[in-house]
């Protein structure tokens, strides 16, 4: 019998959030987190749904994100800032993704706000579900697992049971790259229009 292949790091993290959007009962968007695997409950944001996933999938890859003092867990600019440090050649369990093209099914994909403010969003953080795709006018689209405070393209929350309109589930952001394939810009919903920010793609990969 042919073993099952081992799942690659960030196939694991992808397969564990998968598996919440699949499985919950219960999620609301809120910067407290109340989560309660066995009921199937998962009320948090971005961050706190990406946290929870590492925690279980990538312990160890978690621990060397930093947080601000006063916070438990990172928020979704301190993964901004974490992923933007590294290059694609980095070689301590994590390495940055430059062009949107190559991402991959478990990446992580962090943005941040100009300003960050105790209390209120600092940016966003997500995992990317499957490789992205391109239309004729060279706009990305990238389905993706989060947290959110409102539906995405495509989007499965408010759509199935357990689902509201906010909190975690599965939908698609659009992205406008620059001449070499970096992304520049977003639309988190089809209300929305762009919004340009620093946007930083990170992969782990087995520690040294």
């Amino acid at each position: 019998m042919t073993p099952t292949p081992q799942l690659s790091l960030p196939s694991q993290m992808a397969s564990q959030a998968e598996f919440i959007v699949n499985n919950l009962t219960q999620t609301d968007y809120q910067h407290v987190s109340s989560i309660d695997v066995d009921r199937g409950i998962y009320d948090c944001d971005c961050n706190g749904f990406v946290s929870f996933v590492m925690q279980r999938a990538a312990p160890d890859h978690y621990a060397m994100i930093p947080h601000e003092p006063d916070q438990l867990r990172p928020r979704a600019f301190e993964y901004y800032v974490f992923l933007s440090a590294h290059t694609p050649q980095s070689t301590d369990g994590w390495h940055r993704i430059d062009f949107l093209r190559d991402a991959q099914r478990g990446d992580i994909i962090a943005w941040r706000f100009p300003t960050v403010e105790k209390g209120h969003d600092t940016g966003h953080v997500l995992f990317v579900a499957e490789p992205p795709t391109v239309d004729h006018a060279g706009i990305f689209t990238v389905v993706l697992y989060d947290s959110a405070a409102q539906p995405h393209f495509n989007d499965t929350r408010g759509n199935g049971p357990g689902q509201s309109p906010t909190g975690v589930g599965s939908g698609a952001i659009k992205f406008k790259v620059d001449a070499a394939g970096r992304p520049t810009a977003f639309q988190f919903a089809p209300s929305d229009g762009f919004t340009q920010l620093p946007i930083a793609i990170g992969r782990l990969e087995p520690l040294p």
